[in-house]
């Protein structure tokens, strides 16, 4: 099921999709407002989980000030006292 939205756009900006269009670039107004859409919602899910990535790196990195070099190092030896 799709839903419409309603777009309202400058001249300048309808004229460059219109040339995009006609270069076939885009079968349709319709497409390129569709990917445009579907780019930025892209786009903005991407800028969200990449600032909780860092905020989760940033919390790690205080629990465990260690470099990553020495973590490997001492995961290694516990495996290794494991086995």
């Amino acid at each position: 099921m799709e839903t419409v939205l309603k777009v309202k756009v400058d001249e300048f900006l309808a004229h460059k999709i219109e040339n995009l269009v006609k270069r076939g670039a885009f079968k349709s107004e319709d497409e390129f407002l569709k990917r445009a859409v579907e780019d930025m919602v892209r786009r903005w899910e991407t800028l969200s989980l990449n600032a909780k990535m860092d905020a989760f790196a940033e919390e790690i990195a205080k629990r465990h000030p260690e470099s990553v070099s020495t973590a490997v190092l001492k995961a290694r030896s516990e495996e290794d006292e494991v086995f």
